[in-house]
């Protein structure tokens, strides 16, 4: 469980500043990329790419269409916990550019596509920074909870009735992306 392996002060200081290096440096490539990708398409082209996309992956959430995701589902890294720190900064980096991560739901690659495809500089690094900041929250759920195997299957058994909270809660924000 990752909140076992960086559960001291400094290491999950160290794994939330590596998560919000990793998610920069991702979104720093996504629009580099994607300056490239967009140039010849006018953007209403660019709209409908991201619009479709999300409706795709917005159906996987509603288990309407079923195919797996792109992820690199491994363990926590035995180096986290033999490193003080600078083992969670790495891993938080990993973690943060989804190197390495187990990903329940599709959501994050809206954010991908759309940060590719349509988000001006600002809006990538505020999306990375989103990106890292629910990450962090997820662990410091992890590390203030009492009993943390529970928490840990507490959130298993919850995460799919809240599905279709978060992809009630995601129509309006790719409604945004899309629309501009």
């Amino acid at each position: 469980m990752l909140s076992s392996s960086v559960r001291r002060g400094t290491d999950i200081a160290g794994f939330i500043a590596g998560l919000f290096v990793g998610a920069g440096a991702v979104t720093f490539v996504l629009v580099v990329v994607g300056s490239v990708l967009r140039a010849p398409f006018p953007t209403v082209v660019l709209q409908i790419l991201v619009a479709t996309a999300a409706v795709v992956f917005l159906l996987r959430e509603l288990d309407v269409l079923s195919f797996p995701l792109l992820q690199n589902a491994r363990l926590v890294p035995q180096f986290v916990t033999r490193i003080p720190f600078w083992g969670a900064v790495q891993f938080g980096a990993e973690m943060g550019t989804g190197m390495r991560t187990y990903s329940p739901t599709g959501l994050p690659h809206i954010m991908a596509i759309s940060i590719m495809f349509l988000a001006s500089w600002e809006e990538a690094l505020l999306a990375g920074a989103g990106f890292a900041a629910a990450r962090a929250l997820m662990l410091l759920t992890f590390a203030a909870a009492r009993d943390r195997m529970a928490a840990d299957t507490a959130f298993s058994f919850t995460l799919p009735r809240l599905k279709v909270l978060f992809v009630v809660l995601a129509v309006p924000l790719v409604a945004m992306m899309v629309i501009g």
